[in-house]
């Protein structure tokens, strides 16, 4: 068991020092988005992280509900959003937003292959991921927050599209979880990751910490209410 975990876990440091998680990041899929095989091989790679994301179980605990309408930001080529899509059922609406119009063309083939209707993809800007106004019970963040180049800006401007009763998720890497993994990082890259920085972000956006879950072995898990004045 301890042996099936260390191959887990050297798979998520794999994939966070190459660079190649999903996000907001202006550049960083600019040589991919012509490349269908690279997203094939990213969903290849989507197996393995069952073991370590836990998707059924963070749906869970975030509170996700038949009937929701849900936004996630930076789905890259939809591994939480076609969860999102059969949780939320007919009655619920999922948008996928990212500005990788590669990934997001892989995903619309793949809602197409699984007949998923409920699922609209939007590609955002790079400041304002063009969500509609307060139609959102949920925004979900999964290890993007942190390639955002104007965090706090972004998730200010999030406000505006959740209902009166709506939430923000963030789920990031957690540098005091990773240290064991990562032992010759920089101070400069490890501070990106660690719960001070993120909680910094959240604050001064103005949202207050509702919970936080620390159930995974490499993430933290935020749910953020807008402050109330």
């Amino acid at each position: 068991m301890k042996r099936n975990l260390s191959y887990q876990i050297l798979f998520i440091i794999i994939v966070f020092n190459s660079n190649t998680l999903y996000s907001q990041e202006t550049h960083e899929h600019e040589h991919k988005q012509s490349d269908k095989t690279w997203y094939e091989k990213r969903e290849e790679q989507d197996q393995v992280r069952m073991y370590w994301q836990m998707p059924n179980r963070v749906l869970d605990e975030i509170g996700v509900e038949s009937g929701y309408t849900i936004a996630d930001v930076g789905c890259g080529i939809g591994y939480f959003s076609v969860r999102l899509a059969k949780k939320v059922g007919q009655s619920g609406i999922v948008y996928a937003c990212d500005i990788d119009s590669g990934a997001l063309a892989f995903l619309k083939e793949k809602l197409e292959r699984q007949n998923i209707r409920n699922l609209k993809i939007i590609q955002g800007m790079k400041d304002d991921p063009l969500l509609p106004s307060s139609e959102i019970d949920m925004v979900l963040i999964v290890n993007t927050i942190h390639l955002i180049e104007r965090p706090t800006e972004y998730l200010s401007k999030l406000k505006s599209c959740l209902k009166p009763d709506g939430c923000i998720v963030i789920i990031q890497w957690d540098a005091r979880k990773m240290d064991s993994e990562s032992p010759d990082w920089s101070a400069e890259d490890r501070e990106k990751y660690t719960q001070r920085t993120t909680l910094r972000i959240i604050y001064d956006a103005g949202f207050e910490i509702e919970r936080i879950l620390d159930f995974l072995p490499m993430q933290l898990i935020y749910i953020c209410d807008p402050r109330k004045h």
